[in-house]
């Protein structure tokens, strides 16, 4: 579905056609000026030229539009209004952007200042102004209408919209699937299935299509028929919700695997299907395959910070702290610089691993980027309190709590101390405020213990059993039933939850030796036993990264001779799919690109294929010009003794364009360093 807003892009394409279409004499020179400071991003700068040009001509509508733009980029929307109203005003025939866009971009404004009301009559009176035989245009305008209306519930109106829609256009998409969305608001199933089916007659790789209909399918319980349509959607949008598919595909992973594996085998290896792969491995919390999967797109492809923390969240659930460790950190390193969920990812490994001075530095350096989230404050007045310094707990939950109140845990953990300090009527007050914040049935609840404290424990067991249907698969939800019937001194339960915990694959025991929950149940004699049990499976692959055991991936280093070229760049030798080439290393390239030419010799003979060709891509040359492009996989990119598989390259259809060894391959290489001295490529791996 188009949103409102998509009018920002259509006058960004317009602002390029104005700098083709029109000349200096028609807009003067700080305007034409502006236009090409907006396609260089430089706003600041097209901001000066257009109050200049305004100088000049106060009354110019297009200026104002202009700077209307700019102050709604800077979220400045009353300037944005004052300028859209003047543009308005102003309007002339003689004017590049026509008076009904005028009328589009103040309903955008007062969109943004909450004026629903007065977005809607500047949309209709857009669509009156607009020319109806550019049905495209008038389609746009009513889209954003009917948008308009389903976000404020008025369903009725927006179908309204729709129809209308086809009748300017019966081909459009964006009408068919938006009248299919409506009917799920209003839970109109077979209706949003019925108009999904007939959209698909007309373009069957149109994403949103499988995106509508599987959520009518999961309504209607047709589980297996919406994890098909969820794999349709992933294979055809170009940005799915995992979200959005997450839900369906867990309620039958294996279906949901043999469906993906179905299209493995059919469209042969695919980085974006192994990945799709390894989440829904995750979803089915079968982190042994999950990771299986990654490992095979780092093989094939290389190394990306995705991975990385994708995997080291499986290698975490599986028990393998050191490898969670690990796994995050190189995520880190990889994304080039401190990141407050990387950070908090690690600082929570560490946590469960014991290693609480390590996890309050990383929650301490999150706390700097994001100051004001209770989150981080929670975490490391945890560490502290396992360390038995409840003093800086309390500072941190206090100091938490005083900037964010939406964390119902720091007021539980905040409650349990002033329990633990004989302060009741503090901590009641804590609890009670749990329950108003925790309304969800959900894996990260924490209602039940709340209700424990206030002496509810069977509301408690209730909203435990809830947060475990919500996801019967979830190890950590009978780990947290454990803690709770434990807390409760209902001992003989509680281990038989521990136990359940184990047998659905819950395998933190490093945080289960630190975690003061498990207490009462270390003297039972089956405890110990029940432990040793299960570690075993896991215990060599839990070594520390600190640990004298630890074994470190040897480092392998590559030196690569280049030549220097007269213009100061290099060229480098490469075989790819085994033919010699010559590239030019240009780090500021994005990706690999190679001439017409070569293409056309390696499709000719065999060092391509007729698979290897997957489509068709557009660039921008240093001049500015699109172009068009065929963007082919190569099977194996040799450099040096470094082998890469499966590059994506872009073809240029010039025939002399040079071979650019870009971004796309340099970052699979791990590190890249340059020796201008000697002239070499030091790659490390």
């Amino acid at each position: 579905m188009r949103r409102f807003y998509f009018i920002v892009a259509a006058f960004a394409f317009l602002f390029c056609l104005a700098s083709e279409s029109l000349s200096a004499q028609d807009w003067g020179y700080n305007m034409m000026k502006a236009v090409e400071l907006l396609g260089d991003g430089d706003d600041a700068g097209a901001m000066e030229c257009i109050e200049m040009h305004l100088e000049d001509s106060p009354k110019d509508a297009d200026a104002y539009i202009l700077r209307g733009q700019i102050y709604m980029d800077r979220e400045k929307y009353g300037a944005a209004l004052s300028d859209f109203n003047k543009a308005v005003k102003y309007s002339a025939k003689k004017d590049f952007f026509e008076k009904y866009s005028k009328h589009w971009w103040r309903a955008a404004a007062y969109l943004k200042l909450g004026r629903v009301e007065d977005a809607i009559e500047e949309l209709t009176v857009a669509y009156k102004l607009a020319n109806k035989s550019r049905s495209h245009e008038c389609n746009d305008i009513l889209s954003s209408r009917a948008q308009i209306y389903y976000e404020n519930g008025d369903y009725g109106s927006s179908d309204a919209d729709y129809r209308q829609m086809l009748a300017n256009d019966e081909t459009s998409m964006d009408a068919m699937m938006g009248l299919a969305r409506n009917a799920i608001a209003e839970g109109r199933y077979e209706d949003a299935v019925k108009l999904s089916d007939e959209a698909e007659k007309y373009d069957a790789g149109y994403g949103e299509i499988y995106r509508f209909r599987m959520q009518a399918y999961d309504k209607l319980g047709k589980t297996d028929k919406a994890i098909d349509d969820a794999v349709s959607y992933f294979d055809n949008s170009e940005s799915p919700s995992f979200d959005l598919m997450e839900p369906i595909l867990k309620k039958h992973p294996s279906y949901s695997l043999a469906k993906i594996n179905e299209k493995i085998a059919s469209e042969g290896d695919d980085r974006n299907w192994r990945l799709f792969k390894a989440q829904v491995c995750m979803y089915g919390h079968d982190y042994a395959g999950a990771i299986r999967e990654y490992d095979i797109v780092e093989s094939e492809y290389g190394t990306n910070a995705n991975v990385c923390y994708f995997r080291s969240y499986c290698h975490n659930e599986l028990g393998n702290n050191g490898k969670a460790i690990e796994d995050v950190t190189r995520a880190m390193e990889l994304y080039g610089e401190e990141d407050y969920y990387l950070l908090s990812m690690r600082a929570d490994y560490l946590s469960d691993a014991g290693m609480y001075e390590e996890a309050i530095g990383d929650i301490s350096r999150a706390m700097e980027i994001s100051p004001v989230s209770a989150y981080p404050y929670y975490r490391r007045g945890w560490c502290y309190e396992l360390m038995g310094d409840d003093e800086k707990a309390m500072r941190d939950y206090n100091a938490g709590i005083d900037l964010d109140q939406s964390c119902p845990y720091i007021y539980l953990m905040r409650g349990e101390q002033y329990l633990k300090h004989g302060d009741n009527e503090a901590a009641e007050a804590d609890f009670k405020v749990v329950l108003q914040k925790d309304t969800v049935p959900e894996d990260g609840s924490c209602r039940h213990y709340a209700l424990h404290f206030l002496g509810k424990d069977t509301e408690a067991l209730e909203w435990m059993e809830k947060i475990i249907a919500s996801d019967p698969g979830k190890s950590g939800n009978y780990y947290d039933k454990a803690c709770l019937l434990a807390r409760m001194d209902r001992l003989p339960e509680a281990l038989e939850a521990l136990k359940t915990a184990f047998d659905k694959g819950y395998r933190h025991f490093a945080h289960i030796e630190n975690d003061d929950d498990m207490d009462p149940l270390r003297d039972l004699p089956g405890f110990e036993p029940l432990i040793a049990e299960y570690r075993k499976d896991v215990e060599a692959a839990s070594v520390l990264p600190d640990s004298d055991a630890a074994q470190q991936p040897e480092q392998r280093i590559s030196e690569i001779q280049m030549r220097k070229m007269y213009s100061g760049i290099y060229e480098v030798d490469c075989a790819v799919n085994g033919l010699h080439l010559k590239f030019i290393l240009d780090t500021g390239a994005s990706s690999v690109s190679i001439s017409s030419v070569e293409a056309t010799f390696m499709l000719k003979n065999g060092y391509l294929k007729e698979k290897d060709i997957k489509g068709t891509n557009y660039y921008s040359t240093a001049t500015g010009e699109i172009r068009e492009g065929t963007v082919l996989n190569l099977r194996e990119v040799r450099v040096g003794e470094v082998v890469l598989k499966n590059i994506e390259a872009s073809v240029s259809h010039t025939q002399h364009a040079p071979l650019l060894l870009g971004q796309s391959v340099l970052e699979r290489f791990g590190t890249v360093t340059i020796d201008n001295i000697n002239s070499k490529l030091i790659i490390k791996q």
